[in-house]
């Protein structure tokens, strides 16, 4: 986590100075987006309060549809949660609450309001060069469904959503049992479309140390977050490798609630 001055700790628990000068080129950006508009229509107040609550409503629905509990793939002595996106907007103590820094909660509404804007100025600028006032009210449903709601919808698969961050070895576990999830036991495809890691183990005693090795045991395991349409969360799975960990033994279908490992085993 990123270290911050004793004026931020009580506001924010991911921002630092250098995010709070990048969110004045935000503000300056979202101003000149409603200057753009006030030139365009005279109803631009109304963009302008309307996009904000969107951006918020938005902000607050990631605290529930994206989250990371605490984890300890890439970080062995283990690190706490967070939630929000695309910024992450409340950190998740080990004892699992949820803690929301208004900062940084700030500036993800920030963020989203100058991509609804943006999104806004580029939607009207086609619309007048596509003449969207003479066309039909059925063309005008098959534009934004083939414009905003289907791209919208498949957002997962070109935008990954939060997880920890892995590298080395961790990494290679992890690639290979997302690739077994998604075409060994073929868990993605029409209705699941990203898969993001939500948690690593390795299992001790490792079978590879052993004069004889059982290449059947399980020496890791890896749990992923499933997301449908939309970005919502569906399912957890929980793939079990063996020794190598380029196989995958099994695989586990989990509720989004609860722990992700059946024991307490250590690492």
């Amino acid at each position: 986590m990123m270290q911050q001055s004793a004026l931020l700790e009580d506001w924010s628990y991911f921002a630092d100075w250098g995010d709070l000068i990048l969110a004045v080129g935000g503000l300056l950006a979202v101003t000149l987006a409603l200057v753009w508009w006030s030139q365009q229509t005279r109803y631009w107040h109304r963009i302008a309060i309307l996009s904000f609550l969107a951006a918020f409503g938005l902000a607050f629905a990631s605290i529930y549809l994206f989250w990371v509990p605490p984890y300890y793939a890439g970080c062995p002595s283990g690190c706490m949660g967070w939630r929000g996106y695309p910024l992450p907007v409340a950190r998740i103590t080990f004892d699992g609450q949820t803690q929301i820094g208004m900062l940084d909660m700030l500036l993800n509404t920030l963020l989203l309001w100058l991509l609804i804007l943006v999104a806004s100025l580029v939607g009207r600028i086609g619309a007048v060069i596509f003449g969207w006032e003479r066309w039909s009210w059925r063309t005008r449903v098959l534009v934004v469904l083939g414009f905003v709601l289907i791209p919208w919808a498949f957002l997962p698969r070109y935008l990954p959503p939060p997880q920890p961050t892995t590298t080395g070895e961790e990494l290679r576990l992890v690639t290979n049992a997302r690739r077994a999830a998604e075409i060994t036991y073929g868990v993605t495809g029409l209705w699941v479309h990203r898969l993001a890691l939500e948690d690593l183990r390795q299992l001790s005693p490792n079978p590879l140390g052993e004069t004889t090795p059982d290449l059947t045991a399980v020496r890791s395991q890896v749990c992923l977050r499933g997301y449908t349409y939309f970005y919502l969360p569906w399912r957890r799975y929980r793939v079990s490798l063996e020794p190598t960990g380029v196989n995958a033994l099994s695989i586990v279908e989990l509720p989004l609630e609860g722990p992700c490992w059946t024991d307490e085993a250590t690492r």
